[in-house]
């Protein structure tokens, strides 16, 4: 199942199991925070001290 599926409209096409909910809520917020860390950790790198 797509992203895109879950977001379409105003939500009655969302997944109806509190499981997947949760599950894309987990790969979302893990990916958004690899995605931080790594930003971070490539700044540290550049950034002299």
């Amino acid at each position: 199942m797509a992203i895109t599926d879950i977001v379409q409209g105003n939500g009655d096409g969302a997944p109806k199991r509190p499981g997947a909910r949760v599950g894309w809520f987990v790969v979302i917020w893990s990916l958004s925070t690899a995605a931080f860390i790594a930003a971070a950790s490539l700044l540290h790198l550049l950034i002299p001290k």
